[in-house]
């Protein structure tokens, strides 16, 4: 095909293969973190923040690229050809928000969790309703009946709500006004605490920005490009799901610009990510549990007769008992696959349209080179959380040790894996503390170990108590001592039992 001698200009700061690489490193390396924090089964509270780091991190690298494209096509100018380019490595580096929002939800449905938000789009719609209510009105916010406990990322408190209804006068205004002063700072509090997810949204519309500009007419995009952006348009070929698509091609540029226009407005952007994602949930939910194959009819003497059988039943094994996490692993898969489509489809389109680009294109410039040294921080990211998650695997080990030596009532070992590094207030089975699990046991002698070596006795089903909680056990403290004294109580089973029944 005759190019009539029309040649793209090279921009090696945003086509060049060090820029490419950064990219592609970079949000792939993304999914490593979220596919590991599912392991388990669950996603806690330091994978979901490591998870935002890593978010973050990218999402200002993205915003570098964003932001510094629009400029150039603005004053230096800016071809058509490569700000379909920047597009489609944009829609890479939302990826990040993407795989945050995945892990928030399933975090956010784990049971036992604070505010638990059940993966329903009623529940979730109630829950982005009253986020959005304490970031314009603070205080207006009410905590989810469905969760366990209030909602801490609605700035509240056990003890506020469990008191409030039981106190009047001085006491009920001060705590009101305390509310006030908290919630005021609640709205805020949350911005920075999800900031992953508005920066997120920001960056979908500043794309979706350039997107309008560039289809709304792809031969007057830029400045002083008119003659660039006319032969991109009459030769240059784009890649969609592997398929060559003429650069000029109506039908692109009406689905472009529908597309767009979607993720336009901040905030509203992240509805179809929500949808789709809670889709997943959906079909989880009315879909029928697995059974473990060869499980009910199939003897398992047949099983063991064949190895491929075998292979299958342990395959099968490990979903069922996995079954929880299969939403996120799904979304996960499908944010790879389509970040995988929007690679290949890059580089399609680069070695397809390389005779029309000019040899300049694979220069290393400061920008390739800056690109390729960010790429550290990601990296340093993802350590830290390999780090991180073996640091917390070490923990758990040392607190179920703990766990063994109380539930043994071996004094001395409970005080040698206290000397190790347990976890004094750590939370074993039904969210019960180290303390509680002693009283349980009526062990004395481990009691006072514990709590020589500092454990906390103001904790209660996993939460620290209030002061009024504190001052109320404390009246029942006095009043056992003063049974002690009086001699109705004496035996250590008898004061333990009072104990465990006030």
């Amino acid at each position: 095909m005759s190019t009539d001698n029309c040649t793209i200009p090279g921009n090696p700061d945003i086509a060049g293969i060090g820029v490419r690489i950064a990219i592609y490193v970079q949000t792939l390396l993304c999914f490593f973190p979220a596919f590991w924090a599912l392991l388990d089964g669950k996603v806690s509270q330091g994978e979901l923040d490591a998870a935002e780091n890593q978010a973050t991190t990218n999402l200002v690298l993205a915003f570098a690229i964003l932001i510094s494209s629009i400029v150039q096509a603005q004053t230096l100018g800016l071809t058509n050809y490569h700000a379909s380019i920047v597009l489609n490595m944009s829609w890479l580096n939302n990826t990040n928000a993407f795989i945050y929002f995945l892990l928030y939800i399933q975090h956010k449905s784990q049971a036992g969790v604070r505010g638990r938000v059940a993966p329903t789009w009623r529940a979730w719609v109630q829950h982005i309703r009253e986020l959005a209510a304490s970031i314009v009105h603070p205080g207006t916010s009410v905590s989810n009946p469905g969760g366990v406990g209030p909602d801490p990322e609605l700035g509240q408190t056990d003890s506020v709500l469990d008191g409030a209804s039981t106190r009047s006068g001085a006491e009920r205004t001060q705590i009101e006004d305390q509310q006030g002063q908290d919630s005021a700072q609640a709205g805020a509090k949350l911005l920075v605490k999800r900031f992953v997810l508005l920066l997120g949204s920001l960056h979908l519309s500043l794309m979706a920005g350039l997107g309008l500009w560039l289809w709304s007419n792809i031969r007057t995009f830029g400045e002083e490009q008119d003659t660039v952006n006319n032969c991109a348009a009459k030769h240059a070929l784009l890649a969609i799901l592997g398929k060559y698509v003429p650069f000029a091609s109506e039908a692109l540029r009406v689905v472009s610009l529908a597309i767009y226009a979607v993720f336009l407005v901040p905030g509203v952007n992240l509805l179809l990510p929500i949808v789709v994602f809670l889709g997943f949930y959906h079909l989880h939910r009315v879909a029928p549990t697995p059974k473990v194959a060869g499980s009910g009819g199939t003897p398992d003497s047949y099983i063991r007769r064949s190895r491929f059988w075998f292979w299958i039943r342990r395959a099968s094994k490990a979903i069922v008992q996995r079954w929880g996490i299969l939403p996120p692993f799904i979304g996960l898969i499908f944010l790879l696959a389509i970040n995988l489509i929007f690679i290949v489809d890059i580089e399609l389109a680069l070695k397809q349209n390389a005779g029309l680009q000019g040899k300049d294109e694979a220069e290393w410039g400061f920008g390739q080179i800056l690109a390729m040294l960010l790429l550290f921080m990601p990296l340093r990211d993802l350590a830290e959380t390999f780090l991180a998650r073996r640091m917390k695997q070490r923990q758990k080990d040392l607190d179920m040790a703990l766990g063994a030596a109380i539930n043994a009532g071996d004094e001395s070992m409970v005080r040698t894996w206290i000397a190790r590094g347990a976890n004094l207030n750590a939370k074993f089975e039904d969210g019960i503390t180290a303390i509680c699990m002693a009283c349980n046991l009526e062990d004395l002698d481990v009691i006072r170990a514990l709590l020589e070596a500092g454990a906390d006795p103001n904790i209660k089903d996993g939460y620290r108590r209030d002061a009024y909680m504190v001052a109320s056990d404390n009246l029942n403290c006095l009043r056992l001592l003063s049974r002690v004294e009086e001699g109705s109580l004496g035996l250590k089973s008898d004061t333990l039992s009072y104990v465990l029944a006030n």
